[in-house]
């Protein structure tokens, strides 16, 4: 059989999905020309279908010393090295293929895909965005970007990018949690509020769901409702942050006993968490004055020099500040 038979044959092959005959056939028609570039491409198709990366990556690294400037091939050769680990080589094609064409979706999404799972999150969010630009539609691109938005503070961008896939398919779990989030972030609690009773009524098993809800709901002073949500999630367990929301509740309250109770559950598991030697400091001070408070932190100085923490806290009470802002959303 001559070139044009070979290649012939592997093209039907490689239509009816029968890889292994159709790799035959392209490397026959390469051992009669080896620079055929339509060949290449076949055979490495071929080999991308039966999932020989390897052989894959050969063929692609063959054409494109042929042909260095196509800009497909070279979006090819980022997914074939990320498959196979690759991923700094993968990174080097994605972004060849992006000089050549910055609209390739391909090459966007796997540059996005590999910033994200090495945590480099601004790169990742860059790439993913300008996917966005170029298809709104995609929606598990819309949530992981509105995530990495919501991870890094940016709670308006985040917002924007969860309601819009809410948009796309409204119910969206993963949407709905981000949204919520977004907007309580924002200390836009009232319309944070709808969206977190159902998120609950969908997730009433993830504590993080549950001990985020009963910071919302605290907040906008639905004591009652906010104390459930938190003794559900400390039903499933020990949680740090159900702990300080419920100790917040209680405050509110005036039950500053109880609260304390609370924040020396926290500090029987980890004596240098900061934040509940604070919390407690500032109930102290509440309840008993700036005095008890006072002693507290210079005991908890004396016992934990290395806290900064308490050292700012001593160093504002001192002063003559009385240290209230301390209490944070349960993270």
């Amino acid at each position: 059989m001559d070139l044009q038979g070979w290649m012939q044959a592997g093209q039907a092959n490689r239509k009816a999905r029968d890889f292994r005959a159709a790799a035959d056939c392209f490397r026959r028609a390469l051992d009669a020309q080896p620079d055929h570039l339509q060949a290449l491409q076949g055979l490495a198709d071929a080999c991308r279908g039966l999932k020989d990366f390897e052989g894959c990556l050969a063929a692609w690294d063959r054409y494109l010393a042929l042909c260095p400037q196509d800009g497909a091939v070279q979006a090819r050769v980022g997914d074939a090295c990320r498959r196979t680990g690759r991923r700094d080589r993968a990174i080097l094609h994605y972004e060849a293929a992006l000089r050549h064409d910055p609209r390739n979706r391909y090459a966007l999404m796997g540059l996005g895909d590999l910033y994200h799972k090495a945590h480099r999150p601004e790169e990742a969010l860059a790439a993913w965005e300008r996917l966005l630009e170029l298809d709104p539609r995609l929606l598990n691109i819309r949530t992981m970007a509105g995530n990495l938005c919501r991870r890094k503070l940016d709670f308006e961008r985040a917002a924007h990018h969860f309601s819009t896939a809410l948009k796309l398919e409204p119910g969206n779990p993963y949407a709905l949690f981000g949204l919520a989030d977004a907007l309580r972030g924002l200390g836009r609690f009232e319309e944070a509020a709808p969206l977190w009773d159902e998120v609950v009524r969908t997730d009433a098993g993830n504590r993080q769901v549950l001990t985020r809800a009963g910071d919302c709901f605290c907040r906008l002073g639905q004591l009652a409702k906010a104390e459930d949500l938190f003794k559900r999630a400390l039903a499933q367990g020990y949680d740090r942050c159900a702990e300080f929301g419920l100790a917040r509740v209680q405050v509110s309250r005036g039950e500053y006993r109880e609260a304390l109770d609370r924040y020396e559950a926290v500090l029987d598991r980890n004596p240098e968490d900061p934040r509940a030697v604070l919390l407690k400091g500032q109930v102290l001070g509440e309840w008993r004055g700036r005095e008890a408070a006072l002693a507290y932190l210079e005991d908890q100085k004396a016992r934990h020099p290395d806290m900064r923490e308490i050292a700012g806290a001593l160093s504002r009470m001192q002063a003559g500040g009385v240290a209230n802002r301390t209490e944070r959303a349960a993270r």
